[in-house]
């Protein structure tokens, strides 16, 4: 994790020092949204994690998400100015649910399980940025601090058939949520290909969160939910599409398509892996 987070800062303080004081970039304010497509995934061994945690079982279930795309959104403000330096405010919500189908250990062995998980994940990330041109290549570089919250857990309208335990101590809400602050970093490169306005891009982004993690499994129902004080997650975003920018008078305005991928990970486990991954449909405006 640390080397990880280390390469990106290289990357970061790289793009800084090799920027050109000539940079076609952006001065004044902008906004936009991002309209997303995302599917959910948590495998198996997620799945345990979370649900079968404290049982006795060596494998205690095996399946995997079944979900289509859902909508998200990102909501995104900011400013930069004159020395190419600037602030901006990033927000991000989903909230879906998705069904789980697989095989669950019991006293019997291996029985079907077939029920909805909801996946609600918020985060908002404040950060100053650097933008640069490289050769071909314009730049930009952010650094700031990202305060998020995951949960997962199952669906009440759609409860798993435990064959072992009644979870109605949860009120069918067995689950897991992560609830934390920390750095977040990106890097993001672009060119012009085509014509004039149309350019091809790329990111990458890390943040490094901590916080709490609580856990209602139906395997440690005797003393309430568990807590995991100063647990760490580690979530990864990749973005690579392409983006429009076309002028008018008053403004620019900015469209663009692109896939993205992100994955939360923790050093507890009890995250799962949790992964999102689809399509966007971005759309902003340059003052």
């Amino acid at each position: 994790m640390r080397f990880s987070l280390r390469r990106l800062i290289i990357a970061s303080v790289a793009i800084s020092v090799l920027q050109s004081g000539v940079a076609q970039a952006y001065r004044g304010w902008y906004s936009g949204v991002d309209l997303l497509f995302l599917s959910p995934k948590l495998n198996a061994v997620g799945f345990n994690n979370i649900f079968y945690h404290g049982s006795d079982y060596s494998q205690p279930s095996d399946g995997t998400t079944n979900s289509n795309l859902n909508f998200a959104q990102r909501v995104y403000i900011g400013y930069e100015g004159e020395n190419l330096g600037g602030v901006q405010v990033r927000w991000f919500t989903y909230d879906q649910e998705t069904n789980y189908i697989g095989s669950g250990a019991d006293s019997g062995g291996l029985n079907p399980i077939d029920g909805n998980l909801n996946f609600d994940v918020d985060y908002i990330d404040a950060e100053l940025t650097q933008t640069g041109q490289f050769r071909v290549w314009d730049w930009r570089a952010t650094a700031g601090v990202r305060y998020a919250r995951v949960d997962v857990r199952e669906d009440g309208s759609n409860e798993f058939e435990w064959e072992d335990f009644d979870d109605a101590v949860w009120f069918g809400l067995a689950g897991v949520n992560f609830e934390g602050a920390g750095p977040t970093l990106s890097v993001r490169g672009s060119r012009e290909v085509i014509w004039e306005g149309f350019s091809l891009f790329g990111s990458a982004r890390t943040s490094i969160l901590f916080g709490d993690t609580e856990l209602s499994s139906i395997y440690e129902i005797g003393g309430g939910p568990i807590l995991i004080e100063n647990d760490c997650a580690q979530v990864w975003e990749l973005q690579f599409g392409f983006q429009h920018v076309h002028q008018f008078d008053a403004c620019d305005l900015v469209s663009g398509f692109f896939w993205e991928a992100q994955r939360w990970d923790s050093d507890s486990r009890l995250l799962g892996g949790f992964a999102l991954h689809g399509f966007g449909v971005q759309t902003g405006v340059q003052y």
